[in-house]
């Protein structure tokens, strides 16, 4: 999309050019955009401040009215007003379709859709089971529904641009998407906190891989060897259980291996903590945060909240805790996926990559809750008949958003599973991982009862900007880097 917004501005027509000289020097006393995103759109001059929509049409445009109106009532949909003018009037009427434009800034804006509110983390990575799946990967569900039109734009929207204009875009939503964040958890009285980077041990899980590097001053400061963090939630919950309470971290997190169109081994993560809470409260709250994110970039969303269980049977009509392992794989047998070393929970995950996830709607909040207890990772196992995990994931369209638990407070248990994972490492043929000691310390004098979640901001961001490109939403990818 951001390639597609380059070459409109790259190609463009004199009366686009003229408008926007205009706005950009006029004294509306608004920010205009160009070529900006709006739910899978690219419109030729935004005002986000004013929901207000400028499209220039050539006359080319007279056989495609049906495009035009359908465009238009998406927008407005959102809650956009939209004013259209010929590239002839943007010519030789400037002043008039200036004052035009300046009259609706002056009314009142629409209302905004969603208000916003007052105020496999391993958590983990299927980056190994998309590899396991040797096959064409099926066609993934749009980002839009109705009206929804990827990288379309009107032939004559073009204004000149640079790879720099879409780096600052990028880079200015990642900015109001942060300031939103900081908002959203002051209004909440959740307090932002910083931990370290590297650490003494990394992190066990089997489908995620660290970075190391070592030290090289005085030995007295322990290992040498230290982990580039994939995530803060150990020494969050190390700042939990020494009495700080509910707090967030928003910063960089490494994975190693984990590169490609929607993966960078290098990303942002924004973690949280909420004491006393479980996981479906904290669910509902990081449905607000997504939902909020979206709507201030117009699009507006619904929200659903189902059992791992339930999903699977509206889906597939399949229930993934008493089906056996055979009946799992079946659905995905006309694909050429290699079997070898995978077990129940791969195969189940692989169902919801390549058969569930690809149909969610692409403006819908899908919270996936209590899970496998084979799938606990460091939630807390409920004592149903089957055990279930009490932990979710959120889904917005296809994109897994977050991942979050109530957490295991046991120590004892905590040990078993960090063991158990390198174990499972092993078995693989990877390299056993440094069990985070300090965290077993902490869950030993006492981790308050809780809930917390990660949350992929580049995910985020990429559903806001309408790609499916990273690299649309990062300064510089990871072979450029």
């Amino acid at each position: 999309m951001i390639d597609h917004a380059r070459e409109l501005r790259g190609n463009s027509t004199d009366a686009e050019m003229r408008l926007w000289s205009r706005l950009r020097a006029s004294q509306l006393g608004v920010r205009f955009r160009r070529q900006h995103r709006i739910a899978g759109y690219i419109a030729d001059f935004v005002c986000l401040e004013k929901r207000l929509v400028v499209e220039l049409d050539g006359g080319q445009h007279a056989d495609q009215v049906e495009y035009d109106e359908r465009r238009t009532q998406v927008l407005t949909k959102l809650g956009f007003r939209v004013l259209r003018f010929w590239n002839n009037d943007a010519l030789t009427r400037t002043d008039d379709v200036l004052a035009q434009i300046h009259a609706s800034l002056a009314e009142a804006s629409p209302p905004h859709p969603i208000p916003l509110p007052r105020r496999r983390r391993g958590r983990g990575s299927r980056e190994k089971l998309d590899a396991a799946a040797r096959q064409s990967p099926l066609p993934q569900a749009p980002l839009g529904g109705e009206g929804w039109v990827r990288g379309q734009a009107p032939e004559s929207a073009s204004v000149s641009g640079s790879r720099a204009e879409d780096v600052r875009s990028a880079l200015a939503l990642r900015a109001d998407l942060y300031a939103l964040i900081r908002r959203f958890f002051f209004d909440r009285n959740v307090l932002e906190v910083e931990t370290p980077i590297l650490s003494q041990a990394g992190n066990t899980e089997p489908n995620i891989e660290s970075f190391t590097t070592a030290f090289a001053g005085h030995r007295d400061a322990g290992s040498p060897e230290r982990w580039l963090r994939t995530s803060p939630e150990f020494a969050l919950k190390r700042l939990l259980a020494d009495g700080v309470g509910d707090c967030y971290e928003l910063g960089r997190v490494f994975r190693n291996g984990e590169a490609g169109r929607r993966h960078n081994p290098e990303f942002t993560m924004l973690e949280w903590y909420r004491v006393g809470w479980d996981h479906r409260r904290l669910a509902d709250e990081t449905a607000d945060l997504a939902a909020a994110a979206m709507a201030c970039v117009g699009i507006a969303t619904t929200r659903v909240s189902l059992t791992y269980r339930e999903l699977f049977q509206q889906a597939l009509g399949l229930d993934p805790l008493a089906a056996t392992a055979d009946a799992i794989a079946a659905p995905l047998a006309d694909q050429r996926i290699d079997a070898a070393g995978l077990d129940r929970d791969d195969w189940l995950d692989l169902l919801m990559t390549h058969r569930i996830q690809p149909q969610f709607p692409h403006d819908r909040i899908l919270i996936v809750r209590d899970y496998p207890a084979s799938q606990c990772a460091l939630a807390k196992i409920r004592r149903d008949d089957p055990p279930v995990a009490e932990r979710f994931e959120l889904y917005l369209g296809p994109y897994e958003l977050a991942n979050g638990y109530h957490e295991l407070t046991d120590a004892a248990e905590q040990r078993a599973r960090f063991v158990r994972d390198n174990a499972r490492r092993r078995a693989r043929g990877q390299r056993e991982v440094a069990v985070d000691e300090n965290l077993l310390a902490a869950l030993d004098r006492g981790l308050p009862d809780c809930a917390g979640v990660a949350m992929g901001i580049e995910r985020l961001l990429m559903c806001m900007a309408g790609t499916d490109r990273i690299a649309d939403v990062i300064a510089y990818p990871f072979d450029t880097a």
